[in-house]
């Protein structure tokens, strides 16, 4: 004999689960979607006044706190029906069955996804534009702060503070531009899709779309249902982010590392150790990277479940899925906001950066600029003649002198070079292989100065854009309960 429907196995491992992280995450988006379902309904004449009424007192009645505390016994199949059927105890059943006129459990669903969801999307890119702010205003303060460069992990070139920070903040900026194009994507109303074809009625999907605060509603109603860029863009955006703050992370852990010695993070960010009383542990870094490996994890996770499955309302990419995609967001936030804060509280040991500047010969890249230039030689030779400097000055333990340049110049060309001493001591020194890099993307702090102005400009548009989005949501719901209470109020009256 059939088992009834929820078979004890399904309850346990599908419905159960399903319905708990439904309150959790969407509790708040099934109740606008009713209402603003409900008005739309009333405004298109598809239900009456005191139809509405009856149910906007429904909603308004609904004890919030009870439905949470609500354990799943199998009596309805979601929150769904649980909604429908608290609905339909405060209201006549009929009239409460009207409220879901010319509307599917897919619609809905692709829409309380996408609520929730830009509400993520928002919090995160408020964590990556507050960490952008960290690094310019540390970059404001270093345009002239020497530090080594490194590629391949070895030292490289003479660099500043304030360009290295300035790369980092670029990398962040292009991830706001991303995970704004994301939001915006995302930001369009499903609702009116129905199952997949839209409906018979006369609905207005513009006014709903409106009334939740979305941009306008989705167009095709297959590729509203069918669609699920709505979250990838999203999720590749913070990936793309993700590896960005894993490297960044990374960058900032050697650094504290006792034998580089080039950042500290206060007490707050560090931890000890139950047997070595000296340790410092700059958890917090680590924490960045781990809780940002975790999130990125999440997203490919997500993308690889959902990357070969039907193009159609499916429940791949829905109940069950959706709590590891607001997991991997959540995470990815928490990786952001505590990078933000730890950059803001640590110090920066700028003696030993400067010092590390003017060592290993990370300057001599000027040098063979300097002797192609006043000696006319193809860069090649000149590469060749500082090579032979730098290995005679390791071999002395000393650095590049007057006599060792000479030498290794006569030995490829035969003769003495023009430089003079001066200019020897000018092409190896730090401040001036930093100075002279004017071009456009270079160290020179006037350059800096230029680049950090246009980031600057840049922050302050973001800013805004944060401000509209964030603002028209708040409205948006400000306006649908201000709608309801009016309604409410005149049927009173």
């Amino acid at each position: 004999m059939d088992e009834k429907f929820p078979a004890q196995s399904y309850k346990e491992n599908v419905l159960a689960d399903c319905f708990d992280d439904a309150k959790e995450y969407f509790l708040d988006a099934y109740h606008q979607v009713d209402l603003a379902h409900a008005i739309m309904l009333a405004e298109q004449k598809i239900i009456t006044d005191q139809e509405l009424d009856a149910m906007l007192t429904a909603l308004r009645g609904l004890d919030f706190d009870a439905i949470r505390a609500t354990t799943y016994d199998g009596s309805f199949e979601d929150l769904f029906y649980l909604l429908q059927r608290e609905i339909a105890a405060r209201c006549d059943p009929d009239t409460a069955g009207k409220l879901h006129t010319a509307r599917s459990r897919n619609d809905i669903d692709v829409t309380i996804y996408r609520l929730y969801l830009r509400q993520s999307a928002l919090t995160l890119l408020k964590s990556a534009m507050d960490l952008r702010k960290v690094l310019l205003d540390l970059a404001a303060d270093n345009h002239e702060t020497i530090i080594p460069a490194y590629t391949h992990t070895q030292p490289a070139q003479p660099s500043t503070m304030a360009h290295l920070l300035l790369a980092m903040a670029e990398n962040v900026g292009r991830d706001i531009k991303r995970l704004q194009r994301a939001f915006e994507n995302m930001n369009y109303c499903p609702l009116g899709s129905g199952a997949i074809t839209t409906t018979g009625f006369p609905i207005n999907r513009h006014r709903v779309a409106e009334l939740l605060g979305f941009t306008a509603p989705t167009v095709n109603s297959y590729a509203s249902i069918a669609s699920v860029d709505y979250f990838t863009e999203l999720l590749g955006a913070t990936s793309a982010m993700l590896v960005n703050i894993g490297k960044f992370a990374q960058e900032f852990l050697l650094m504290a590392m006792m034998e580089f010695n080039a950042i500290r993070l206060p007490d707050g960010f560090v931890q000890g150790s139950s047997i070595m009383p000296q340790k410092r542990n700059p958890v917090a870094l680590e924490h960045i990277r781990a809780i940002g490996s975790k999130a990125l994890g999440q997203c490919l996770g997500v993308i690889t479940s959902i990357h070969n499955t039907p193009f159609g309302d499916i429940n791949d990419v829905e109940d069950d899925l959706q709590p590891l995609i607001y997991s991997g967001i959540r995470d990815a936030n928490r990786a952001v906001s505590l990078f933000a804060n730890t950059l803001k509280a640590a110090t920066f040991n700028y003696g030993v950066l400067r010092k590390r500047a003017g060592e290993n010969f990370i300057a001599v890249t000027e040098l063979a600029d300097t002797i192609v230039r006043k000696e006319n030689l193809p860069f090649r030779i000149s590469h060749s003649i500082v090579g032979k400097c730098v290995r005679m000055a390791i071999e002395a333990k000393s650095d590049i002198t007057f006599e060792i340049l000479q030498i290794a110049a006569n030995e490829a060309i035969g003769y003495d070079l023009s430089l003079t001493v001066e200019e020897l001591e000018q092409a190896v020194s730090p401040e001036n292989f930093v100075n002279i890099r004017t071009i456009y993307g270079g160290t020179a702090p006037s350059e800096t100065r230029r680049a950090l102005g246009v980031e600057r400009e840049a922050e302050a548009a973001d800013d805004e854009w944060y401000i509209e989005r964030m603002s028209g949501i708040r409205t948006a719901s400000e306006n649908l309960d201000a709608i309801v209470a009016a309604k409410c109020a005149d049927s009173q009256a």
